[in-house]
């Protein structure tokens, strides 16, 4: 699986899993790699995550690192509204 950030500010980093991944991997690519990518991505702090509510996606952990970056990173309900 692949997962690529794009903006109209610039591309990001494209981040490859290998695998099987539980929630602190999870925690871990995106709070370390997606996170870091996404403050220069979007300088304006205007970036929408979406995911697709896979259990990782909803662990307590994951939603505990995105409310402790929310002003940083919004995220939008699967499916869109």
């Amino acid at each position: 699986m692949f997962w690529v950030a794009i903006s109209g500010y610039s591309a990001g980093p494209k981040t490859t899993l290998n695998g099987r991944i539980g929630s602190s991997d999870y925690v871990d690519i995106l709070g370390n790699q997606m996170h870091p990518a996404f403050q220069v991505l979007f300088p304006n702090h205007d970036a929408i995550f979406q995911d697709d509510n896979w259990p990782i996606n909803i662990a307590r952990s994951v939603q505990s690192l995105f409310q402790e970056h929310e002003n940083a990173l919004k995220q939008i309900p699967w499916p869109a509204h």
